[in-house]
Formats: C-alpha cells, structure tokens, sequence
C-alpha cells in the first residue's frame, strides 16, 4: 500500500513549510494593517490645502482639545486630529510610493551588472555611487527641490535617486555573497548556466531581504518628506510637516493647531520605525546605510 503523495499534497506541504520559516514576518504583518487602516480611514472630503485650513478668519471657531475635538480645531472649526490623521496618511502614501520606485530602480542598476562573469563587474556600479555621498542626501533634496520652485514630483524624484544610490552597494554585495553559496557552487558543478544560476538562486535570496529594506526605509522617508514639507518645499499640499509650519504663527493663540500634528507624526513615525527593525531583523536583512 505505499503510494506517492500527489503533486498537490507536495506543494501544499512546501508551502506551508514556506509559511512556517516566514512566520514572524506574517504576524508583523498584522499591525501594519491596522496601523494602515486607521491612517487611511479619515476624512478625505476636508479640504486638503493646508493654506486654506490654516487660515484664521476675524473671529475663530478654533477650540482647544476636550472629549468631542482630542486635538482641538482649527480656526475654521476644522477637527485637527482628522486633519492630522489624513496628513500622515498623505506623507506615508508618499514614502511607499517613493521607496518601492527607489528599491526597483537599485535593483535594476545593479542587475545591469550582475551578468558579467568578471570579479571587478561592480567597480563602476560602486564608482558612481560613491559620488552621491559627496553631498549629504538632504542638502541635495533641498536644492534640487529649491531650485524647481517646491514641486512634489521634483522631491518624490530625488528621494528615487537618493535611496538608489545608497542601495545599489549594498545589492552588489548581496549578488557577491550569493555566488559564493554551496548551491550556487553546486549549479556550476551540474552545468547550470551563470544566467540560471543568478535568476533562480541568487536573485531570490536578495529579493528576500528587500522586504525589510522597504520596511526599515518607510518611516526615513516619512521624515525626509515631512522636512521637506517643513521648509514649504513640496508645494501646498496637506502634510504634517506643512501643518506643524503653519501652525507656528499661531503658537500662542492656538498652540495646539503646532504641537499635536507634530505629536501625531512622532508616534506614527516611532511605530512604522519598531515594525521596520523586527522586519528587518526576521529577515536578517543586514545593516542598511544611513540615508539622511
């Protein structure tokens, strides 16, 4: 009576085994979600221009937090905590959007260079990459974003280039450290070729870790866009960075319509910064450089 299990049974069994060795990273998941889901939730009706919502008619309708507004109005009687809420739903939307661009671009540049079957394949990859730690990455986010008048298209643009540049060094290791693996000696002892060898046994390894690189990168940027939004340098839109500048002017008639927003920022920011680093360190995914 001994019969084979069935292709099904077989891949059912490698994928729970999977799921098994990736079972940390699958309950980090979990508060992502709900941290996601509760930022997402808010108001996107309100009128998002923070110049507008930040303007302060003859006589204010702002009131101070209690039970009903936990971060107060604005002069308008807009509820801040809504209006802070969609703010850093805003600013982490952005920091997605930027950091996955910026982690496909690195790995496109340094896929460029994998192929080659020479030691010194990385030596130009490294070259140029060392030129962008010239000038420090928010010195040049500042000028870029200065000189083309505040434009979020311009940030989103250099925030891409700068997590390239400090990314592809890091890639071009972990292609080198996954070439001097037993499977991949093994492949070459069975005639693989150096193309198959690369895109099925290097290659996953290093898009393992590019989870945690993403997660650990989130919350950076965040704080990168903020600063930028800060100094008025991604136009007028809604950010808590924005929110916290504006607010400045009303820091004694209304100091909470400065302090809370930037109190919301911290604490979302300390959370996306706790899950990144157990991410990260689930997926052993090594130290990252330092971006800003």
């Amino acid at each position: 009576m001994n019969r084979r299990n069935s292709k099904v049974i077989h891949l059912l069994r490698l994928f729970m085994a999977r799921i098994w060795q990736i079972r940390r990273v699958i309950l980090l998941v979990i508060p992502y979600l709900f941290l996601l889901s509760w930022l997402f939730l808010a108001d996107s009706r309100m009128d998002v221009r923070p110049g507008v919502i930040y303007e302060v008619p003859d006589v204010p309708a702002w009131e101070k937090p209690d039970k009903a507004h936990w971060f107060g109005t604005t002069g308008n009687g807009v509820d801040l905590f809504e209006l802070s809420r969609l703010a850093m739903a805003t600013s982490v939307s952005v920091a997605v959007v930027t950091t996955s661009l910026g982690i496909g671009l690195a790995l496109l540049l340094t896929m460029l260079f994998v192929f080659d079957p020479g030691e010194r394949r990385f030596d130009l990859l490294n070259a140029v990459s060392r030129a962008g730690f010239v000038m420090p990455s928010m010195v040049f986010l500042v000028i870029l974003t200065g000189a083309s008048g505040g434009s979020l298209v311009i940030a989103i643009s250099g925030l891409i280039l700068v997590i390239a540049f400090h990314l592809c060094p890091v890639m071009a290791e972990w292609f080198k450290e996954g070439e001097s693996g037993f499977d991949v000696v093994s492949g070459y002892a069975l005639g693989l070729s150096r193309r198959e060898i690369v895109i099925n046994r290097v290659l996953p390894k290093v898009l393992r870790r590019l989870i945690g690189v993403f997660a650990s990168l989130v919350p950076v940027v965040v704080m990168a866009e903020m600063a930028l939004s800060f100094m008025g340098l991604t136009g007028d839109r809604l950010s808590c960075g924005a929110m916290i500048a504006y607010g400045q002017d009303l820091i004694i008639e209304a100091p909470w319509m400065s302090i809370y927003p930037g109190i919301m920022a911290s604490l979302v920011v300390l959370a996306l910064t706790l899950l990144g680093w157990r991410v990260s360190a689930a997926l052993r995914t090594g130290t990252l450089p330092r971006l800003f």
